[in-house]
C-alpha cells in the first residue's frame, strides 16, 4: 500500500514539474509576442494570402502552399489552412496568424517529454524536457510565423504514435499508425527536405520491424494521405503536373548547387552538425569550426578572425555530439526491450538520414534546417548522460553529474535568451550591435513595433500632404513594410520601379549601422536628401525628387501591372471549383523584385 502511494505520489510530481516547464516554455514564447514579432518577407507573403481568404472564405485559400525559397516548387497548403484557422480563433492580422504557432512550439514539449520517457526515466524526460523549453533555438522559432517552425511538434508527435502502433502491449495499433501517418503527412507540408526524408526513414523503418497492420488501417492511412494531398493533386490536374516538373528541378539545383568533393562535403556536415548541435544545447552562438578542405590529397585547414576565438568550442561541441551519437548507438545495441530499442532505432534512423539528406547541401545547410533534427540532439545528449549515470552509479556520483549539466545547460540557455530579449527590447530605440546569428541570420534585430512605428511615420506624411508612399528597404524589411502600409490603406509603391513623380513622398529605409554614403550614392542624381530620422536599428531617408527627374503628375494606381513571373499557376478553391484561369499568382511580380534575398538569404 505505502508502495502504491509513494508511485501515486511521484506521479503528481511528474505532472506538477512538467506543467512548470510547460509554463516557462509559454511564458518565453509568448513575452512581448506582438511587440517583439518576427514578421518579415514570407511572413508577410504569407500573411496577404490569408488576408484574401479572410476577406472572402476558405474557398479563398490556395492549393499549394508556400514557395521552397530558389525555386519555383511550392509545398502542401496545410500551412496556409493552419494560419487561417489560427485567424479566425485569435485575430485576422499578422500576431494571430502567429500565435497557433507559438502555441504549437508550447504543446511539442509535451510531446517531446512523452516520446523522451518511452527509453529514459521520468527525470531525465524532464531534465531534457526543460532545456528543451529554455533552448534560445526552439524559444526563437516559436515566436513567429513561418511554415517550418512547426516541424518539431509533427515529427515528434509523429514518431511518438509510430513507436505506439508497434508496441506489442498496444492494444490498438491500428489507431496509432493512422495517427502516425497524420502526423507526418502534414509534416512533409512544411518543407521540401522534410517531404525528402519521411518516406525514406517511414520504409526504413517499416521494413526493418516489419509490422503487421489490418487492411483497414494501411485503407484509412492512404485515406489520410489522399485527403491532406488532395489540393496538391487538384492543382496538378489543372497545371499538367508543372509543380511536380518544379520538385524534380529543385532536387536537381540544390543537389549541384555546390562543387565539392563527397569526403569535404561530409566534413562540412560534420560540422555543421556539432555548431548547431552547440546552439540547441547551450543558446551559445559563438562557436565556430575552421573551413576544411582537400587539396591535391592534402587535408588543409583555414580559420580567421571569429573562427580562431570560437574554434574550440566548435571542436567540443562536434566531440560531444559524435559521443552523444556512439552512446546511442551503444544503448540500441545493448537493449533487450522492445519498447526501448525501437525508440533508440527511432532516434538513429532519423538522425543518420537527414544527415545524409543534409549532405549534398552541406555548403548551404540554413539554421533552420535543424528543426528537423534538433529535438533529436537533445535525445543522443540525453542518452550520452544516462551512460554517465551508469558508468559513475556508486554513490549516485553519475546521477549528480548529469543534473549538474542539466542545469548549467538551462542556465546558459536562460542567460542568452535574457539577451536576445534585452536586444530586441533596444532594436526600436537604440542602434545595437547584435553578434553574428546562427539561429534566425539576422544581421540586426527588427520587431514588428518598431515597423508600425516607422509605418506610421511614413502615413503621417503621406497625409500630411495627400500623396502616395514611394519606399525601398532591404527586401525582408520592403516587403514586410509595404503589408502594414496597404493594411492601413495607403497608396504605396516600390521606390525607383515605377517612376518618379511630383505628388510623392520618397523615402528609403537603411540598416542604421550600414554605409549610409554607399547605399545614397545611386539615389543622388534624381533626388537630395531632405530628412533623417532614427528608428532604432533602422533609419528613415526622406528623399525629394529634383525637378528633372519627375515624369508626371500623380501617378494612376488603378492600373494593374502585369506579372512576368514564370512560376507555374497556383489555384485557389474558388477558382478551381470555377475552373477559370488562375489570378493568385498575386505576389510574384515583387516576388522577382525581391529575388536576390529571402529570409536571411537562405531557401526552404
Amino acid at each position: 500500500m505505502e508502495q502504491k502511494s509513494g508511485q501515486r505520489q511521484w506521479r503528481w510530481q511528474v505532472v506538477a514539474i512538467l506543467i512548470g516547464i510547460l509554463c516557462v516554455g509559454f511564458f518565453l514564447r509568448s513575452y512581448h509576442f506582438s511587440d517583439w514579432l518576427h514578421f518579415e518577407l514570407d511572413q508577410a507573403r504569407d500573411a496577404r494570402v490569408i488576408d484574401v481568404a479572410a476577406e472572402g472564405s476558405f474557398v479563398d485559400l490556395p492549393l499549394l502552399g508556400p514557395k521552397a525559397g530558389g525555386t519555383f516548387l511550392r509545398l502542401g497548403p496545410f500551412f496556409y489552412i493552419f494560419q487561417y484557422l489560427s485567424g479566425l480563433v485569435f485575430g485576422m492580422n499578422p500576431v494571430g496568424y502567429a500565435l497557433g504557432v507559438m502555441l504549437l512550439s508550447v504543446a511539442t514539449l509535451g510531446a517531446f517529454f512523452l516520446f523522451a520517457r518511452r527509453f529514459f526515466s521520468d527525470q531525465l524526460s524532464l531534465g531534457l524536457t526543460a532545456i528543451f523549453s529554455v533552448s534560445l533555438f526552439f524559444v526563437l522559432y516559436g515566436r513567429f510565423a513561418w511554415n517550418p517552425n512547426p516541424i518539431p511538434f509533427f515529427i515528434i508527435s509523429g514518431f511518438y504514435a509510430l513507436l505506439r502502433s508497434v508496441d506489442i502491449h498496444e492494444q490498438r495499433r491500428g489507431m496509432w499508425f493512422v495517427l502516425c501517418v497524420a502526423f507526418l503527412g502534414i509534416a512533409s507540408q512544411l518543407h521540401f527536405l522534410v517531404f525528402i526524408t519521411l518516406p525514406v526513414f517511414m520504409a526504413s523503418f517499416l521494413l526493418i520491424r516489419r509490422p503487421k497492420y489490418s487492411w483497414k488501417t494501411w485503407l484509412a492511412a492512404f485515406g489520410i494521405i489522399s485527403i491532406l494531398y488532395l489540393p496538391v493533386v487538384l492543382n496538378e490536374i489543372e497545371t499538367r503536373g508543372q509543380n511536380s516538373q518544379e520538385f524534380f528541378m529543385a532536387i536537381t539545383k540544390k543537389s549541384t548547387k555546390e562543387e565539392r568533393s563527397l569526403p569535404e562535403k561530409f566534413l562540412r556536415d560534420v560540422s555543421e552538425h556539432g555548431l548547431a548541435n552547440l546552439v540547441i544545447l547551450t543558446g551559445f552562438e559563438g562557436g565556430a569550426f575552421p573551413v576544411l578542405r582537400i587539396e591535391k590529397g592534402a587535408l588543409t585547414s583555414l580559420c580567421l578572425d571569429r573562427c580562431d576565438e570560437g574554434k574550440w568550442y566548435g571542436v567540443a561541441a562536434i566531440l560531444i555530439s559524435m559521443l552523444s551519437v556512439f552512446a546511442l548507438i551503444w544503448f540500441w545495441w545493448r537493449e533487450r526491450d522492445r519498447v526501448k530499442s525501437d525508440f533508440l532505432l527511432v532516434a538513429l534512423l532519423w538522425l543518420g538520414i537527414t544527415f545524409l539528406v543534409f549532405l549534398p547541401l552541406s555548403y548551404g545547410i540554413a539554421p533552420r534546417f535543424f528543426l528537423l533534427s534538433g529535438p533529436f540532439f537533445l535525445l543522443a545528449f540525453g542518452a550520452l548522460l544516462l551512460a554517465i549515470e551508469r558508468l559513475w552509479h556508486r554513490h549516485h556520483l553519475g546521477r549528480m553529474i548529469s543534473l549538474c549539466v542539466i542545469a548549467l545547460l538551462i542556465g546558459s540557455n536562460v542567460f542568452f535568451v535574457t539577451a536576445r530579449f534585452r536586444e530586441l527590447s533596444q532594436a526600436g530605440f537604440e542602434a545595437i550591435e547584435s553578434a553574428p546569428d546562427r539561429i534566425l541570420k539576422e544581421r540586426i534585430r527588427v520587431t514588428l513595433e518598431q515597423q508600425n512605428s516607422i509605418v506610421s511615420f511614413l502615413q503621417d506624411r503621406s497625409q500630411a500632404t495627400g500623396f502616395p508612399v514611394y519606399m525601398f528597404s532591404e527586401p525582408q524589411h520592403r516587403r514586410a513594410l509595404k503589408y502594414l502600409l496597404e493594411d492601413r490603406g495607403i497608396e504605396n509603391a516600390v521606390l525607383g520601379f515605377d517612376g518618379i513623380y511630383r505628388q510623392g513622398v520618397y523615402f528609403l529605409i537603411l540598416r542604421t549601422r550600414s554605409d549610409h554614403e554607399d547605399a545614397l550614392m545611386k539615389y543622388y542624381t534624381s533626388y537630395t536628401i531632405e530628412t533623417k530620422t532614427l528608428f532604432g536599428t533602422l533609419v528613415v531617408f526622406e528623399l525629394i525628387p529634383k525637378p528633372e527627374a519627375i515624369i508626371g503628375e500623380r501617378q494612376d494606381f488603378s492600373i494593374n501591372k502585369s506579372s512576368n513571373s514564370s512560376a507555374p499557376p497556383r489555384y485557389t478553391w474558388r477558382e478551381w471549383l470555377s475552373r477559370n484561369q488562375s489570378n493568385s499568382n498575386e505576389n510574384e511580380r515583387e516576388d522577382e523584385i525581391d529575388s536576390s534575398v529571402d529570409e536571411g538569404g537562405n531557401e526552404q
